[in-house]
């Protein structure tokens, strides 16, 4: 996977939403799990 860390970091602010939806994070499906899992 890569990531354009500039823009990434230009982005700082920006909710998660916001950055998975300008295809800056390239995950097929959006990550899940409840804070404190070992595994996600």
């Amino acid at each position: 996977m890569m990531v354009n860390v500039e823009v990434l970091i230009n982005s700082l602010g920006k909710s998660y939403q916001e950055i998975f939806d300008e295809g800056l994070i390239l995950y097929k499906t959006k990550p899940n799990g409840f804070p404190g899992d070992e595994v996600i």
